[in-house]
């Protein structure tokens, strides 16, 4: 029997004042997710190295958290990956954007 969840694609849960580590969030996320907004919440903690257990995500929306720490090249993890929005963040992500980014 398949959870109901697994056969989710889209889900928008922005502007809810979620409190929770990014690592918990991500981990929980449907393999078929298509679409995944989270933005102005308080997820906070760093971005994992990998997103492999999301090979389908084409938009990801963390804008207007509390991320921290570098900026991950998981451009191998994103390969369908076409919007991402990690912006205004309350603590800032450091580093560069990797070149095979673009």
């Amino acid at each position: 029997k398949v959870s109901p969840l697994q056969t989710l694609r889209f889900c928008d849960v922005s502007n809810n004042n979620i409190e929770m580590d990014v690592s918990d969030l991500l981990k929980n996320i449907p393999p078929n997710m298509e679409q995944f907004f989270v933005s102005n919440n308080s997820i906070k903690g760093k971005l994992p190295a990998s997103l492999n257990n999301l090979p389908k995500l084409r938009q990801f929306d963390m804008s207007s958290n509390t991320l921290s720490g570098s900026l991950p090249d998981f451009t191998e993890s994103f390969v369908t990956l076409e919007e991402l929005d990690l912006s205004k963040q309350k603590n800032g992500l450091t580093g560069s954007i990797p070149d095979n980014i673009w």
